[in-house]
């Protein structure tokens, strides 16, 4: 009988130069899907040989992204882990962010004259990427005069959009036809063309804005804002509007436009704008608006938050034609009165300038994030604070 023990070590060593030429000593993973809302997520490191080597780790995803998933090790032998998927980097939390470092200048009751081109000098200056206005423009009814004023400093397609004020009724259609224009030149497409009913929403540049106007008994701006904002997506909305409530201003307004714009807004995670008291003043985080409660977890007058159910909301009517007293929530010195629900008070009491609120979005790389700062036209910063989305 033939003996056949010799043939098992060359079965064994030919089976084991077939498989070395069928898998290679660097199977590649594949490598990662790619990152929503701009950003890439990083291709996984490649498989490792039969030794178990890992893959390498997955890049950071940008705003709001999905990594991209580890790749599968190819057919063969142990490859190492796929790469993981890239964390979300700064700001990677879900909603639409605005552009990096988006400044914008809140602004009202602003006259026609010297002061106001003081102002707009200072918006300039401070490079503002455009301007919020929450009405009164220029108390003469002239359309043409005041947007050529903005156009002189400027210039002619500087995006201004603006909440109609009550010095601003009687011709709003006049105004509206200059915001529809800047509107075009920026490609800045309102929810609904027919401004006359002065209530708009737009979106420029990741920042959505809600405005309506100033007739206080008008029902519909309540409806309309929870409309516009309810399922929004975006990480930063503004609420702006003119007129106030009084515990909503430091001077002498009264109830002008009722609370459930203010609770809507809150509610839905909103920064709300106003203006119509010569003066600027902006509560710290509030948890109510009617009852001017302060949010107990986030209390600090320069550290804001800002999410579903709290918020905060300020006056900037410190835009040229005149200033105001400090007539509530005395002392004139922080800590404040009433329900120690101020921030910040600059009025005559406390020898106020002219100036504009700067509110700077998605800043230190994170979407989320926000730096608000009030500069006179005498280039003091007299009040500056962090806002914090949840």
């Amino acid at each position: 009988m033939v003996r056949l023990e010799w043939l098992a070590p060359v079965a064994a060593l030919g089976l084991s130069l077939f498989m070395t030429a069928a898998c290679g000593s660097d199977d590649d993973a594949g490598s990662g899907g790619s990152a929503g809302s701009g950003a890439t997520a990083g291709t996984s490191g490649s498989g490792g040989s039969s030794g178990g080597s890992s893959g390498g780790t997955g890049g950071t995803a940008g705003a709001g992204a999905s990594a991209g998933s580890g790749g599968s090790s190819a057919t063969g032998g142990a490859s190492g882990a796929g790469g993981g998927g890239g964390s979300a980097g700064n700001g990677g939390a879900s909603g639409i962010a605005t552009d990096p470092n988006l400044r914008v200048a809140f602004i009202g009751d602003s006259g026609e004259g010297a002061n106001f081109k003081s102002v707009l000098a200072l918006i300039k200056a401070e490079k503002a990427d455009f301007v919020l206005h929450q009405g009164d423009f220029d108390y003469s009814n002239d359309p043409d005069g005041f947007f050529q004023a903005i156009t002189d400093t400027l210039g002619a397609k500087y995006p201004y959009f603006a909440s109609v004020g009550n010095h601003d009724a009687g011709s709003w259609s006049g105004y509206v036809t200059h915001i529809k224009q800047r509107m075009a030149d920026n490609n800045v497409t309102p929810d609904d063309p027919d401004l006359s009913d002065q209530k708009y929403a737009i979106e420029y540049r990741g920042l959505k804005v809600v405005f309506v106007g100033e007739d206080g008994k008008n029902t519909q701006y309540a409806n309309y804002l929870n409309d516009q904002l309810t399922g929004d997506d975006h990480i930063w909305k503004i609420c702006s509007w003119h007129k106030n409530q009084k515990q909503m201003q430091v001077g002498g307004k009264g109830d002008e436009m009722g609370w459930d714009v203010y609770e809507n807004c809150r509610k839905l995670g909103g920064i709300i704008a106003t203006g119509h008291e010569h003066s600027y003043e902006r509560t710290k985080t509030l948890s109510n608006m009617q009852n001017q409660t302060v949010d107990s977890s986030c209390s600090d007058p320069k550290a804001l938050c800002v999410g579903p159910g709290r918020t905060f909301a300020f006056v900037s009517g410190l835009g040229g034609q005149s200033i105001r007293p400090q007539l509530l929530c005395l002392p004139a010195s922080y800590p404040y009165g009433c329900k120690q629900e101020w921030g910040f008070i600059y009025t005559s009491n406390q020898n106020a300038k002219y100036g504009a609120l700067f509110v700077d979005f998605n800043v230190g790389g994170d979407a989320k994030k926000a730096h608000g700062y009030f500069k006179t036209v005498d280039n003091q910063t007299v009040d500056e604070f962090d806002i914090v989305k949840d």
